[in-house]
């Protein structure tokens, strides 16, 4: 076997590359009957399927730190330099330029290795010429992809989080992350009477008190991106300003700890069923974020 095939071989274990490219030439076959695909509308749907991964979710694309993928450094400085964590927000100048950046990446190493483990006996899904600017689908691999999207994507999502449960161990709820885009968070305003005690509002994290409601917030102290779910024992009452700061960053251990502690009182009064997990649990959910460098660790002063 020559070192090229053995390097081949390689890259198609080492990267998300794979799975993403088929994901994408699926929901593009779907949208539109063309069979030419310009590298811009792939580079589009790159940005879109590894953007919550890389900026909500915080998720690891390689197992080693070093061979971060290309993908998610740019996905990364570009939100880093512009302040945003919804990719709607990104300005329409600064996401073009990022989709312009992932289709010049899909020429370097994703386009020619895509075929490179795939049965002799199978048909490529589509032809790529270095000097062009676009796929060319063929027919029939064209139909198959549009006749048959959902199925495609539930294979390339598979693949995709059983790579990533890898790379992120402990991390809960990883195929939600992969398999759905811009998730969609319930509301806590039903969580906010069970919290209230007294009619009397008080920042968890900074101890402010207020009868107002419109100054007090519902926050989870493990982050709703890390966790994916509004579990009871994860909530507290924060004010706008803590809630604001800290967004989706770690708090200082001693909060996990003050969070037990309110836990346990709470259990003792309400008997509420929902906060029976037990202390080691919490502790293994905060260890387990700091496990894939989620940022941390917050404090009011910080």
């Amino acid at each position: 076997m020559s070192g090229k095939s053995v390097q081949a071989q390689d890259a198609s274990k080492s990267t998300t590359y794979k799975p993403a490219l088929l994901k994408a030439m699926a929901r593009l076959a779907h949208r539109d009957s063309g069979l030419s695909v310009p590298l811009t509308n792939l580079g589009e749907e790159f940005v879109r399927l590894y953007w919550d991964q890389t900026v909500v979710y915080h998720l690891r694309q390689a197992a080693v730190l070093s061979k971060e993928a290309t993908v998610v450094k740019l996905i990364r400085e570009t939100a880093i330099a512009k302040g945003v964590r919804k990719l709607g927000d990104l300005p329409t100048s600064d996401r073009e330029h990022l989709i312009t950046k992932m289709a010049k990446l899909l020429t370097v190493s994703v386009l020619a290795a895509f075929h490179s483990s795939k049965p002799s006996t199978m048909s490529a899904l589509y032809t790529w010429d270095k000097a062009e600017k676009r796929v060319v689908f063929s027919p029939g691999s064209h139909a198959f992809l549009r006749d048959n999207v959902l199925a495609v994507e539930l294979i390339a999502n598979y693949h995709w989080a059983a790579y990533l449960e890898g790379c992120n161990r402990l991390a809960p709820r990883i195929i939600q992350k992969v398999s759905r885009e811009a998730v969609r968070r319930s509301s806590l305003a039903r969580y906010m009477a069970l919290l209230m005690r007294d009619g009397e509002f008080e920042c968890f994290y900074c101890g402010r008190r207020d009868r107002d409601e419109r100054g007090i917030q519902v926050d989870h102290v493990i982050p709703w991106s890390f966790l994916l779910e509004d579990p009871s024992w994860d909530l507290v009452l924060a004010c706008r300003v803590c809630n604001a700061r800290k967004s989706d960053w770690l708090p200082a251990y001693e909060y996990i700890e003050k969070l037990k502690r309110r836990n346990h009182a709470f259990k003792m009064i309400s008997g509420n069923a929902s906060l029976l997990v037990t202390e080691p649990d919490i502790d293994r959910f905060y260890n387990a974020a700091i496990s894939v460098e989620w940022p941390g660790f917050w404090t009011p002063g910080a």
